[in-house]
């Protein structure tokens, strides 16, 4: 969410801010993409980006390690996270549904060449929630040090 005289600097969305924007089942898909993540042993904190000006919503693993965050979009939200092209392997949807929308988020990640590639999923449905829930799969199982560095 940008800033606005509701959403000033400084602070992020509230429920009610959140439910005007998302409505009762955007703001339902929203909790259940924070549990997802709580559930892979992420802990969440809101992050400020002065070069937008939107608010996210970041989870992370233990470590200080990010895996995804949650954005407010004009469509509802999104969940943004990467994935490195050799994690691609363990990704599989169950539906066609889920297989096009994986086919389409893959193409998209590879096409930019880099390693890892940056997947931004717009969260409007079950259906995205599902591959969501896969692609953080293959997300979690990443091996990685804890950051030595403290963060501001």
């Amino acid at each position: 969410m940008t800033d606005s005289p509701s959403t000033p600097r400084g602070t992020p969305p509230n429920r009610k801010q959140m439910t005007q924007h998302l409505g009762a089942a955007g703001l339902a898909l929203y909790d259940a993409a924070v549990t997802m993540g709580t559930e892979f042993g992420a802990t969440w904190r809101w992050a400020h980006s002065e070069a937008t000006g939107a608010w996210t919503y970041r989870a992370y693993m233990p470590g200080e390690r990010f895996l995804m965050a949650l954005s407010l979009a004009d469509t509802g939200f999104e969940a943004s996270l990467n994935l490195k092209p050799e994690e691609w392997e363990w990704i599989h949807g169950e539906s066609t549904d889920e297989r096009v929308v994986l086919d389409a988020l893959r193409d998209k990640a590879i096409a930019t060449g880099d390693s890892p590639a940056w997947l931004h999923v717009p969260m409007t449905a079950q259906l995205d929630l599902s591959v969501l829930a896969k692609l953080l799969f293959a997300r979690g199982r990443r091996v990685e040090a804890p950051r030595r560095k403290k963060r501001r």
